[in-house]
């Protein structure tokens, strides 16, 4: 979708030009190509996120670029009384580690080993573990701090999570796509209530889980164990060791949208100008355009060439209903018309090239309406995508 806006900005800076050249040509033939990657990335389903994977499903390896479900949005309490939220941890990669204190299956020996295998390996990084109890209504902030002390975590890297006990079941099973099982024996140890499976999800600096890793079960060998936990130690850290770079080619977005923008403005004041008489300043208005154009087109090249390849692929939409189809009937208008625009502002390109003007001027009636749709339209799927997109 953004990829159609920009292309069709660049179209409309060329258009609006008066007196295109080889350069615009050539400019509007990139465009084209963009036009079909867009249109391939932006139809439903060509984002990166896939389903949880089935139990027992492979856990990708450290450098694999494989992302599963997004991670919703979450607000719990931290042993310490803080408040901690997705927000809080997005930036960074962290291990997701579902437990409680009064476990009497695998919770203290996963926990043990994770101390003793997992934490020394992240430190120095970026990379943050995160403890959520399923027993929440037990675990308190002072029976977490009880449990950090006991495996002797003293420091934030390892945080404890405690809250609201329904919304915690529900983000463990539907968030993380942790199994979780509670019995309805009221003669059973509240020890051994409580189910849960022991693949752990690593999630990656944008959000995503990037694959489990199970650390317990009597069914692997110590050493299986502890080959696990390193992988997924080692996973984490790949993600972390390109966190930066993310971070900074993150705003690619925010600049292609801005250039987007620029571009649409100075097309309007081109129009403005012509329709004013005056031809010098909607020429240098349109070159501007042309320029600001060509520039997105760079910035679109380099966000889809080094930045989704780590991201896991494009940003999809999550809304349902209404909104899902309101979403696909502005992104298939967008693609659209923008497809149908193109051989029309190439047509009106070499009609100024020719210096045709009167088939130019006709030309340009047409072609405009359709460009500045397109471009308005790239901007609000932008903002639907990065600032309006429902959490999954």
């Amino acid at each position: 979708m953004m990829i159609m806006l920009r292309l069709i900005r660049v179209l409309r800076s060329t258009e609006g030009a008066g007196t295109s050249s080889p350069r615009a040509a050539g400019l509007a033939l990139l465009c084209c190509l963009a036009f079909s990657v867009e249109g391939a990335l932006a139809l439903p389903g060509a984002g990166g996120d896939e389903g949880p994977p089935a139990q027992g499903a492979a856990s990708p390896p450290v450098d694999s670029e494989v992302r599963f479900t997004i991670v919703p949005e979450f607000s719990f309490i931290e042993r310490s009384g803080q408040v901690l939220s997705l927000d809080d941890l997005v930036g960074a990669p962290w291990i997701a580690i579902p437990f409680y204190a009064r476990c009497m299956g695998p919770c203290p020996s996963m926990t043990g080993d994770l101390r003793a295998q997992v934490y020394p390996l992240l430190a120095g990084s970026d990379v943050r573990m995160v403890s959520f109890s399923v027993d929440p209504d037990y675990d308190t902030p002072e029976v977490l701090g009880e449990w950090a002390a006991r495996f002797k975590v003293e420091d934030e890297r390892w945080v404890f999570l405690t809250g609201d006990s329904s919304e915690m079941e529900n983000f463990v099973r539907q968030g993380l796509k942790v199994a979780l099982a509670r019995s309805g024996d009221p003669d059973l140890e509240p020890g051994l209530a409580i189910t849960h499976a022991t693949r752990l999800p690593v999630i990656d600096p944008e959000g995503r889980i990037a694959g489990w890793y199970e650390c317990a079960g009597d069914d692997l060998s110590r050493e299986e164990l502890i080959g696990n936990m390193v992988l997924m130690a080692e996973r984490a850290l790949a993600l972390g060791e390109s966190s930066e770079a993310r971070t900074s080619a993150s705003i690619l977005p925010v600049v292609n949208a801005s250039l987007n923008g620029i571009a649409g403005i100075l097309l309007v004041a081109g129009l403005i100008a012509i329709k004013s008489g005056r031809k010098q300043r909607h020429a240098v208005l349109m070159k501007s355009a042309f320029l600001v154009s060509a520039a997105f087109l760079v910035s679109y090249v380099c966000y889809h060439t080094l930045v989704l390849p780590l991201q896991g692929g494009p940003t999809e939409f999550h809304g349902k209903g209404a909104a899902k189809v309101a979403y696909l009937v502005l992104l298939g208008t967008h693609v659209l018309l923008a497809a149908v625009n193109l051989p029309m502002v190439l047509r009106t390109i070499l009609l100024a090239q020719r210096e045709d003007w009167v088939r130019h001027r006709w030309w340009a009636r047409l072609t405009y309406p359709i460009w500045l749709y397109v471009s308005v339209t790239g901007v609000l799927v932008y903002f639907v995508l990065y600032h309006w997109n429902p959490t999954p």
